[in-house]
């Protein structure tokens, strides 16, 4: 049955063949192994090649994501040994925060140039505590001011800096007046 519908369409194929000089039936061929390979590339090839760079491309990603996960396995995993030694006894001195900043703070900028320090505190969930100390410092060198900071953020216990305010003194540009306000989470 197929073969009796397509008969009559490729007689006339044929016959218009037949009937096209040797040069007009090259480049009808050729016009067709051109149109032939085009449909390849553009159908074929084109679409696997772009699926392939893009899944390149998500593997990169997920790789990078797992790379991260990692990471962030390991800060969860430290952050947990952190709450676990604040919930089994605080820190290792047994000093306050104030006590702590006050010893850290006067061999570094000197005694005269802490203006005040006022502890306080805040409850944080049920079972920790923010211990908080509000530092003014006025006079000091930009040197021992980052000193200082440093000095805080990596000792051991560490201490976290949670607000700093900073202004060069009028009379003397190389000096620095500055507000710190650090804190430390106990349990209660």
């Amino acid at each position: 049955m197929i073969e009796r519908l397509l008969a009559t369409p490729r007689e006339r194929f044929s016959a218009f063949l037949a009937g096209l000089s040797p040069r007009e039936a090259n480049l009808l061929y050729g016009a067709a192994a051109t149109t032939l390979v085009l449909f390849v590339w553009l159908g074929v090839y084109d679409p696997m090649a772009s699926t392939l760079e893009g899944l390149d491309r998500q593997i990169e990603t997920a790789r990078r994501d797992a790379s991260l996960i990692a990471a962030l396995v390991d800060r969860h995993r430290t952050l947990r040994q952190e709450v676990a030694e604040l919930e089994g006894g605080g820190s290792a001195e047994g000093a306050s925060l104030f006590a702590q900043l006050e010893s850290t703070a006067v061999p570094i900028i000197g005694r005269e140039r802490i203006v005040s320090m006022n502890p306080s505190s805040r409850p944080v969930g049920d079972r920790f505590e923010e211990d908080i100390v509000d530092m003014r410092l006025e006079g000091v060198p930009l040197r021992d001011v980052i000193e200082l900071l440093y000095t805080v953020e990596y000792r051991d216990p560490p201490m976290r800096l949670t607000r700093a305010v900073f202004k060069r003194e009028y009379k003397d540009p190389s000096l620095i007046d500055a507000t710190l306000v650090v804190s430390r989470l106990s349990p209660r």
